[in-house]
């Protein structure tokens, strides 16, 4: 019932501010792939991204 209210991004807001006010020049997170609302969420806040890994599971393999 919290989702989609802004509250996330309020927080990054504040993080942000503070993050300046502390002198650092930019933040940096990691984004889960199977998760596209946080995706959706940092490229609305300004967010690009730097890197993209990737994983394929192999027929047949054991749990590694």
């Amino acid at each position: 019932e919290h989702r989609r209210q802004g509250h996330a991004a309020r927080a990054m807001t504040a993080l942000e501010r503070e993050a300046l006010a502390l002198g650092f020049g930019g933040l940096a997170l990691n984004v889960f792939g199977h998760n596209p609302s946080a995706h959706r969420l940092y490229v609305k806040l300004g967010y690009e991204p730097t890197s993209i890994n990737m994983f394929k599971p192999l027929p047949g393999a054991g749990a590694a």
